[in-house]
C-alpha cells in the first residue's frame, strides 16, 4: 500500500495535515479518501472513485487500486485526462440548474453548453451553479479543494458519496422542489432532511460541535432533532438564533428555522444572518498595473522595524498581502523581509522574485523546507537586532497600521508583544470574540480598520498570548526569553503562545491593540486539523504551560476587550445612520416593554422619514442598561440585534459619546420605564446635556408613580395622592431588586427633567391636567397621537339573537381590569346570567380566566387581524375596564374603527375621549369592584342607541409633521451635520 502513496507530496500539498503531526499514509485512509485528497501526483481520488466505483457503498479508491493485479492497474488510468470534464458533468448534471445559471453568468438557456461552461470557466469567476450552493464558501471552508483544480461543487457532489455512510443520498434540488408542499409545515421528515442536506455543512458542524463529532452520529439528523433547539448553526452562513428571533412572527411554532428559510425565506429575500452578505470573497492577486502604486520597503540598514513574512503557497493571497503591505504609506521605515519556504508553486516563486528583483522587498529562499517557525527563527536572525512583526501570508492591511501599532510598543517599554484586531484571531477576533468571523459585515475591512483608528484611538487591553498571523515581537524580549521553539512546535500551531508566556513570566506584557484591523482570509483551513489534533497541540503547550489553559479562560471570561468591541459595533452603527448626507437621524427614548408606546413611535417613525429623519430608538434595557435599536421600517441598513447593551452606571460617557456620532437633529423622549433610579438620572443628566434640546411625550405616570400606572399593589386605582401615600404603596411593593427613589424626590427630578424640555406632549388632556397638577407645570402642549387604523366594512344594522356578546381587546393585565373581567365572568357563570365575555387578545393568566368561561383568541400581530377577529365576534359592546386613568387607549380606537359602541370606566382619556366625540358609555368607576352592579349595568344598555349613535371614526392627523406636530420650520434636515441650520431646540 504505501508504494503506491507519496508522502513527501502529501505533505507539501496538505499542510494542515502536515501541521497536525498524524501519520501522513493514516490520514489518507481515514479522513483524506473521504475529502477528495489526492495520495500522490499521479492518482486521483475523485477521478478514480467517479470513474471505477460509482456504483455500490463507498470505498477507498487507493485501496481498490492497490487490490488489483499488476495487469489490471496498467489497463486502468489514475490520473484525470481529456475525458474528465464529461465525468464531471455526469456527477453534477442532476443537481445543476441551468436557467439560474444562464442569469447569472449572461448567458442563452439555449446557447452553449452551460454546465461545460461552469466546470471550465465559470467556477473560477465566482458563478454559482444553482441558487443554495455558494462555491466562494465552499472553497474557503475547504481550502485544500483549491489544489484538485476542479469546481467546488463537483468536489461538493462527489464527496457527498463517499461520506453518505448513514445511507442519506444528495437528492436532486429540481426533484426535491417538486415533492415540497406550499405549505413548509406540512412537508415530511423526509423533505425536511433533503432540503436541509443540501445546504448543511457537515465539517463545519463537526468542527463546532465537539460532542457531536465525538459522538458519531448523523451530524444532519442531530441538527434536525437537537440542535436547531440549541440554536447550533448548520453552516457558517446562517445564525439560527438570528434568524429566529427576526423572523419569529413568519415562522410557524415547530418549525425549523432553517428549512423556513430554504424553502420559503431564501426566496422572499430574508436575511440568514444578521448581514445577509455571505462570506467575505477570496483574495486575488494584484494586476499588473497595480504593482505601479507599491513602494519599496527599505533596507533592513536603514530599517526601524523588519516585517518578517514566511510563504509557502497560495499565489492569490500571499501576492495580495504583501501588496498591501507596499501601498499602505507610514512614518515608520521599515523593511519587509520575505521568506521563500521552498513552494511547491513555481508561479508564486516566480512572482515572488520578479517582484524582489524590482527593489520592492528583500526575498530569501529556503534551501530546503523548514516549517513555519523554523523560517520565522530565520526571519529573526536576519532582522540584525532590530524589532520584528511576522506576518502571515493571507493577511491584507490598510493605513498606517504599522505606525498605530508600534505606537502601543513604544507607549511602553514592558510590552512583548501586540496584536490587532482582526476577523479570524480567536481572542482578537473581532466582531465576533473567539470566533473565525467569515461574515461580510455592511462595510469592508479598510472601512473597519479606518472606524477602529478612530474610535480606539491608542487604546489596548492585555492579553495572555498573541496571535501570530500579525505580531509585532520587541528584540529586547527576542533576547532575553529566546526565539520560537522550533524544537517543540517544529510543526506550527502554540509556538506563538509559548513565547508569550515565556515573556510574561519574564516580567512582560501582551496586549491587543484596539484601533488597528487586519484582515486575516484564513486560506489554509484549519478546522480539520484542530477537529484532529488539536488536544495534542494543547497539550504540547500545557507541557510548558501548566497554566496556560487557567489564563486563557480567565481573559475569555473577563473579556477586557469587550468595550473597545462594542464602541467599535457602535461607530460602525453611527457610520451606517449617518452615511447619506441629505439625511439626519432624530433619537427616540423609549422603554422595551411594546404596547401602545410602541404603536406611536413606530407610526412617528414612519412620518418623520419623508422629511428626511431616520429614527434611532435608544432603549431602556434590564435595570441599568440602555440598547440602540431601530423602527420596524427603517432605511437604515444595519442590523441592530447584533449590538449588545450599554451600562449607564459607568459608560454614559460613552452613551454621550454614542449620541453625538449620531448627531440627531431631534431627540425625543417616550419612556424611562424599566431603569432603576441612578440610571433614571443618569439618562436625564445626559439628555438634558445635549446641544439639540429634546421632547417629551407622556405616555404614563412614570413622573409621579413608582408603578406607571397608579394601580396600588392591591389593584385599585390610588387617585394619585400626595408623596407621604406612595411611600406606603412602595413598602407594599417591597422591590428588592430595585428600590424606588422617595415619592417627593422622583417628582421634582421629573418637574426639573420636563421643564428643562423643549416641548411637552400630553396626548389627553386628563393627562396633561394630573401630571401638570402633582409636578407643578403648565404649558403643556396637548397632542393626541395619531393613528392609522385599517377600514373595515360597515356592521349589520341588526344585532344577532343571544346572550349579550362582550369583547375585551389586548393584553390585559391587573391595571388593565384582569380582576374586573374574572369576577364579572365569574358571577354571570354563578348566576347563568345570558352574557358572555371574550378577549380579543390574551391575558397574563389564560387558564384561570378560562375556568371561569372567558375565551381568549391569543396575541394578535396587527390591527387588522384584531379588527378581523372583532368583526367575526360581531360584539354588541367593547368593554375596557382598565382601572386607571388611561392616558390614550389605543384599544379604544380599535373599536371605535369597527363600529362598535366601547363602555369604559368615567375616568382619564378613555372617558375624556367618548366626552369629546359623544358617544359610548360611561360607567361609575365604583362598578369596578361590585362585579354583580357592574353585571347589572351592562345588561341594562340601551344596545341599539348605542349602536345607532356611534359616529364613524376619525383619529387626529398631522399633515405636516415637522410643523403641524412638532411646531417646528420646515427646515430641511438634509442641512450640514454640526451646522446652526439644523432642527432648532
Amino acid at each position: 500500500m504505501r508504494s503506491f502513496f507519496d508522502p513527501q507530496f502529501y505533505r507539501a500539498e496538505y499542510p494542515d495535515v502536515a501541521a497536525g503531526g498524524m501519520d501522513l499514509l493514516l490520514h489518507y485512509l481515514d479522513h483524506g479518501w473521504r475529502e477528495g485528497r489526492n495520495p500522490s501526483a499521479v492518482f486521483s481520488t475523485l477521478y478514480y472513485a467517479d470513474r471505477y466505483l460509482s456504483e455500490g457503498a463507498p470505498q477507498n479508491p487507493l485501496l481498490h487500486y492497490a487490490r488489483l493485479s499488476p495487469a489490471e492497474r496498467l489497463r486502468r488510468p489514475t490520473h484525470p485526462g481529456a475525458d474528465f470534464f464529461a465525468l464531471q458533468a455526469e456527477v453534477v448534471a442532476p443537481y445543476f440548474d441551468a436557467r439560474h445559471y444562464a442569469g447569472a453568468a449572461g448567458l442563452e438557456a439555449g446557447g452553449e453548453d452551460l454546465l461545460l461552461h461552469y466546470l471550465t470557466t465559470g467556477w473560477r469567476r465566482g458563478l454559482a451553479p444553482n441558487d443554495s450552493f455558494d462555491g466562494a464558501g465552499y472553497l474557503l471552508r475547504h481550502a485544500h479543494v483549491r489544489r484538485l483544480d476542479v469546481s467546488p461543487f463537483y468536489h461538493f457532489v462527489s464527496t457527498q458519496r463517499l461520506i453518505a455512510s448513514d445511507g442519506q443520498p444528495l437528492r436532486p434540488a429540481a426533484e426535491r422542489a417538486t415533492r415540497l408542499p406550499s405549505d413548509p409545515s406540512q412537508a415530511t421528515d423526509r423533505q425536511i432532511y433533503d432540503a436541509v442536506a443540501a445546504a448543511f455543512d457537515q465539517a463545519y458542524y463537526l468542527d463546532r460541535n465537539a460532542d457531536i463529532r465525538d459522538s458519531g452520529i448523523d451530524p444532519i439528523r442531530h441538527f434536525l432533532d437537537h440542535g436547531a433547539r440549541e440554536n447550533r448553526d448548520p453552516n457558517p452562513h446562517f445564525s439560527m438564533r438570528f434568524y429566529r428571533a427576526h423572523y419569529r412572527r413568519e415562522i410557524a411554532p415547530g418549525l425549523n428555522p432553517f428549512f423556513h428559510y430554504l424553502t420559503v425565506g431564501r426566496e422572499r429575500g430574508f436575511k440568514p444572518d444578521p448581514y445577509g452578505r455571505g462570506q467575505w470573497p477570496p483574495q486575488v492577486a494584484p494586476q499588473p498595473d497595480e504593482w505601479d502604486r507599491a513602494h519599496p520597503a527599505a533596507d533592513l540598514e536603514f530599517a526601524s522595524v523588519v516585517l518578517i513574512m514566511p510563504v509557502y503557497k497560495g499565489i492569490d493571497d500571499t501576492l495580495r498581502a504583501i501588496h498591501s503591505v507596499l501601498t499602505t504609506r507610514q512614518l515608520t521605515p521599515f523593511a519587509l523581509l520575505v521568506l521563500d519556504d521552498c513552494s511547491p508553486e513555481p508561479a508564486l516563486s516566480a512572482a515572488l522574485a520578479k517582484l524582489a528583483g524590482r527593489g520592492l522587498f528583500r526575498l530569501e529562499r529556503n534551501a530546503e523546507n523548514l516549517g513555519f517557525v523554523r523560517t520565522c527563527n530565520r526571519g529573526l536572525d536576519l532582522a540584525a537586532g532590530r524589532d520584528v512583526v511576522l506576518l502571515n501570508a493571507d493577511i491584507v492591511v490598510f493605513g498606517d497600521w504599522l505606525d498605530r501599532l508600534l505606537w502601543h510598543a513604544a507607549d511602553d517599554p514592558k510590552v512583548a508583544t501586540v496584536t490587532p484586531f482582526s476577523n479570524n484571531a480567536t481572542i482578537c477576533s473581532y466582531p465576533v470574540f473567539c470566533v473565525d468571523n467569515q461574515a461580510q459585515l455592511e462595510v469592508g475591512p479598510a472601512e473597519i480598520d479606518a472606524f477602529a483608528s478612530r474610535c480606539n484611538s491608542r487604546t489596548s487591553s492585555p492579553v495572555p498570548t498573541g496571535v501570530g498571523f500579525c505580531l509585532y515581537m520587541r528584540r529586547d524580549v527576542i533576547d532575553s526569553v529566546g526565539p520560537l521553539d522550533a524544537e517543540t512546535f517544529g510543526r506550527g500551531y502554540g509556538e506563538e503562545n509559548d513565547f508569550c508566556l515565556r515573556a510574561l513570566k519574564a516580567g512582560y506584557a501582551n496586549i491587543l491593540a484596539h484601533d488597528v484591523f487586519v484582515f486575516h482570509s484564513g486560506s489554509v483551513s484549519f478546522g480539520a486539523l484542530l477537529a484532529t489534533k488539536g488536544a495534542d497541540i494543547f497539550r504540547t503547550v500545557l507541557t510548558k504551560h501548566p497554566d496556560y489553559q487557567r489564563r486563557v479562560e480567565t481573559h475569555i471570561q473577563v473579556d477586557p476587550a469587550r468595550s473597545a468591541r462594542q464602541r467599535l459595533d457602535y461607530y460602525r452603527f453611527a457610520q451606517r445612520a449617518t452615511a447619506k448626507p441629505e439625511r439626519r437621524t432624530a433619537l427616540i427614548v423609549t422603554h422595551d416593554l411594546g404596547g401602545g408606546i410602541e404603536t406611536h413611535i413606530e407610526g412617528l417613525s414612519a412620518r418623520l422619514a419623508p422629511v428626511g429623519l431616520d429614527v434611532v430608538y435608544l432603549r431602556t434595557d434590564a435595570l441599568s442598561q440602555i440598547r440602540v435599536d431601530l423602527p420596524g421600517t427603517s432605511a437604515i441598513d444595519f442590523p441592530a440585534l447584533v449590538l449588545s447593551s450599554i451600562a449607564l452606571a459607568h459608560e454614559v460617557d460613552f452613551v454621550a459619546e454614542l449620541i453625538s456620532w449620531l448627531d440627531p437633529a431631534l431627540v425625543h423622549v417616550h419612556s424611562l420605564a424599566g431603569l432603576d433610579e441612578r440610571s433614571t438620572r443618569a439618562l436625564m443628566d445626559l439628555i438634558v446635556s445635549l446641544p439639540s434640546g429634546y421632547d417629551v411625550t407622556l405616555h404614563d405616570y412614570s413622573a409621579v408613580c413608582h408603578r406607571n400606572n397608579l394601580v396600588r399593589p392591591e389593584g385599585f386605582y390610588c387617585g394619585l395622592p400626595e408623596p407621604s401615600a406612595c411611600r406606603t404603596c412602595i413598602r407594599l411593593d417591597c422591590d428588592k431588586e430595585s428600590s424606588p427613589p422617595d415619592p417627593a424626590e422622583r417628582r421634582r427630578a421629573w418637574a426639573g427633567f420636563l421643564s428643562g424640555a423643549r416641548r411637552v406632549y400630553a396626548p389627553s388632556r386628563d393627562l396633561a391636567e394630573r401630571i401638570g397638577s402633582a409636578l407643578g407645570l403648565s404649558g403643556l402642549t396637548l397632542r393626541p397621537h395619531e393613528e392609522v387604523v385599517p377600514k373595515v366594512p360597515p356592521r349589520l344594522a341588526q344585532r344577532r339573537d343571544g346572550p349579550m356578546r362582550v369583547a375585551l381587546i389586548g393584553s390585559i393585565g391587573i391595571h388593565k381590569g384582569f380582576d374586573v373581567v374574572h369576577d364579572l365572568a365569574l358571577d354571570a357563570q354563578l348566576r347563568d346570567l345570558p352574557i358572555s365575555y371574550t378577549i380579543i387578545g390574551h391575558s397574563y393568566a389564560t387558564k384561570t380566566l378560562e375556568a371561569v368561561g372567558v375565551r381568549e383568541s391569543g396575541p394578535y400581530a396587527s390591527d387588522a387581524l384584531a379588527l378581523a377577529e372583532l368583526a367575526r365576534l360581531d360584539p354588541d359592546v367593547v368593554l375596557l375596564p382598565s382601572l386607571w386613568p388611561e392616558t390614550y387607549c389605543y384599544t379604544l380606537s380599535l373599536a371605535l374603527a369597527a363600529g362598535v359602541p366601547p363602555v369604559v370606566f368615567d375616568l382619564g382619556a378613555q372617558a375624556e375621549r367618548l366626552a369629546e366625540i359623544g358617544c359610548g358609555y360611561r360607567l361609575d368607576p365604583t362598578l369596578a369592584r361590585d362585579p354583580q352592579r357592574l353585571n347589572a349595568a351592562l345588561l341594562a344598555l340601551p344596545l341599539d342607541a348605542l349602536r345607532a349613535e356611534l359616529p364613524a371614526f376619525r383619529p387626529a392627523v398631522y399633515p405636516r409633521i415637522l410643523e403641524d406636530y412638532y411646531e417646528l420650520p420646515a427646515t430641511q434636515p438634509t442641512a450640514s451635520r454640526g451646522q446652526a441650520d439644523r432642527v432648532p431646540a
